[in-house]
């Protein structure tokens, strides 16, 4: 159902990503792919593999001509499309988004890579994009040999504390084996603009067995998400 019924997705917004970019003179070229890490401040940890940095509410490496990293900002669907929609105004049009989720499926564990099929939409923002319920990721020739724990659907939901038991139950029965915060939201902003989106998950917490579990090893995380990202990036160079 539509957040808001009296808008239409055909009408011209009253201004662009294209626009706010040339009001706060923000003008740079993006490659073609471009990696988003949310809720991540890889700091240095790539400096070695890249040749340029930007800022855009967000940090920004530049790779090569084909690659850009994005990470350090927030995570959540709202500030994860406003930065993709900048982006694509920047020229990227491949979008591979590499986050932390949570397990719905007991035979996933902390650290489990997770490559996602598609999206069960439960938060707003791809709502302004579409009106589905499912929305599938596009397949990404640099995801295609990862090494993965499994593939599936992801329940994306914009409400961190009310992930319920009667959710995770329903959205366990559609076969989805992750909860995550943005791709629903990138994918329906990809597929309305013409472009690609694709995600890769970490296992931070599991929410099977009708209780919430999460690692007190956070770095056990960063450093699982390190590996991905780095493994990611080298298909490109």
């Amino acid at each position: 159902m539509p957040i808001c019924d009296k808008a239409d997705k055909k009408d011209a917004p009253l201004f662009s990503a294209a626009d706010f970019l040339a009001a706060k003179n923000i003008n740079f070229p993006l490659p073609k792919t471009l990696i988003m890490a949310p809720c991540v401040n890889w700091g240095g940890a790539f400096s070695a593999l890249s040749r340029k940095t930007y800022k855009l509410m967000s940090d920004i490496e530049i790779i090569n001509d084909d690659l850009a990293l994005m990470h350090n900002f927030s995570l959540g669907a709202p500030l994860c499309v406003v930065l993709a929609e900048m982006a694509a105004a920047l020229g990227a049009e491949n979008f591979i988004l590499l986050g932390s989720a949570g397990a719905l499926n007991e035979n996933l564990t902390f650290g489990d890579r997770v490559l996602c099929r598609g999206a069960f939409c439960d938060e707003g923002t791809a709502r302004h994009y579409f009106d589905g319920e499912y929305i599938p990721a596009d397949k990404m020739p640099a995801l295609c040999d990862l090494p993965v724990k499994a593939e599936g659907d992801t329940w994306t939901t914009d409400a961190l504390f009310r992930e319920t038991l009667s959710a995770v139950r329903h959205y366990d029965k559609k076969g989805c084996l992750t909860v995550d915060m943005e791709a629903s939201a990138l994918f329906a902003f990809a597929k309305a603009r013409g472009l690609k989106a694709s995600a890769v998950f970490v296992i931070s917490d599991l929410l099977f067995g009708e209780r919430w579990l999460s690692t007190n090893k956070n770095a056990q995380t960063v450093k699982a998400l390190r590996a991905l990202t780095e493994q990611v990036i080298r298909k490109f160079l």
